[in-house]
């Protein structure tokens, strides 16, 4: 089973990093909180407000501080029991 992650960098004019990870549902797909927020970073009327994101650890940024961002997409598999005995196995 396959669980895809995106990973929202936003680099602050201060040089602090805040890494704000999501659930995807595709790699290639962005998740509805990102896609939002660099539309809010374009938006002029709404690049001098704050931007929330909400979930179990919501996050709030102030936009006129963000210089950059950027997002990763992650992919993490489980191994399921015999593939994890074999390398095990290997190891030793």
């Amino acid at each position: 089973m396959s669980q895809f992650i995106q990973q929202l960098n936003i680099y602050l004019k201060g040089g602090q990093v805040l890494n704000v990870p999501f659930n995807a549902e595709a790699p290639d797909k962005l998740n509805p909180q990102i896609n939002a927020f660099f539309n809010a970073l374009g938006d002029k009327e709404k690049a001098g407000k704050n931007f929330l994101f909400q979930g179990q650890r919501p996050v709030l940024v102030h936009l006129p501080d963000v210089s950059a961002a950027d997002v990763v997409s992650l992919v993490r598999k489980e191994k399921d029991k015999e593939e994890e005995i074999k390398e095990n196995s290997e190891i030793k």
